[in-house]
């Protein structure tokens, strides 16, 4: 059995802009996806960004979908910046915006 070892925090960003891209079932595939791959092993399920995203993580899931998240492990956080389509590398453009912002 898999357990939530991780609080998950969410952007206010996520939830009133992101997740307006996705249908209801997506939406809940995602969110699945998140409580299981994140909320256990976040610094195993993702791999490393750089450069300007530096100390963030991706995760990838369904081909062309990327999570941007944090892990703060003396808080047992896990910070979710943005999630979308890679398409472009449209989700790395709206993290960094979201960072400057």
């Amino acid at each position: 059995m898999i357990g939530v070892d991780f609080k998950i925090a969410l952007h206010r960003e996520v939830i009133r802009d992101d997740s307006r891209h996705f249908d209801d079932k997506t939406k809940s595939k995602i969110k699945k996806k998140i409580i299981e791959m994140l909320g256990s092993h976040p610094k195993i399920a993702g791999e490393a960004l750089s450069r300007e995203l530096a100390g963030y993580r991706k995760l990838k899931i369904f081909d062309d979908y990327r999570i941007v998240y944090r892990v703060d492990e003396k808080k047992r956080q896990v910070f979710i910046l943005a999630v979308g389509i890679r398409r472009h590398a449209e989700i790395y453009k709206q993290a960094l915006k979201r960072l400057q912002s």
